[in-house]
């Protein structure tokens, strides 16, 4: 008997993947606070004037953040401005875990940084440093008591204001 007539009614078996909900950005909360600004180097950095007003953009002290809802969501969102960054905060509990990717928009240029409220990494925070052209970081909680962490949508080009992107919050 042909092997391939077993594995049709397999596959015509399995059901289907549930699409994740979809929110837009403008739609979610702000934050109680965001993370202090992160200190990594800027992906986008140009000389002249525009690279000035984002270097001047990047300076604060923090940064305002979305608070995402619980489970697992994907955020349709724009950068707002042209600091060329977003931040989103999440409630992880103890011992859960949290991947964040930018599934949808120029992939490539964008990266995913999870930092802590101090906008440092912490144990449980894991995120691509070599650019794989898949914009994802992921964290999984190693205490028993839940904890806010952010994720910040970077551009790697400093004229990307108003470029649009879906991110895809996965809870496991």
């Amino acid at each position: 008997m042909n092997p391939l007539l077993l594995t049709v009614p397999l596959l015509l078996l399995q059901a289907p993947q549930t699409p994740l909900p979809e929110v837009e950005a403008k739609d979610l909360p702000q934050a109680p606070r965001g993370p202090m600004v992160p200190r990594v180097p800027d992906a986008g950095a140009e000389h002249g004037t525009f690279g000035q007003g984002r270097r001047a953009a990047r300076r604060g002290p923090s940064l305002a953040a979305l608070q995402l809802p619980g489970g697992s969501v994907r955020v349709k969102d724009k950068i707002p401005d042209v600091s060329g960054w977003r931040a989103y905060a999440i409630e992880v509990p103890g011992g859960a875990a949290v991947k964040a990717h930018v599934v949808e928009g120029r992939k490539g240029w964008f990266r995913v940084l999870g930092v802590n409220g101090w906008g440092r990494e912490e144990p449980g925070l894991l995120q691509n440093r070599i650019a794989t052209g898949e914009p994802q970081a992921t964290y999984k909680n190693p205490g028993q008591e839940t904890r806010t962490i952010y994720f910040i949508v970077d551009t790697l080009d400093a004229g990307m204001v108003g470029e649009a992107f879906t991110l895809e919050i996965t809870r496991s």
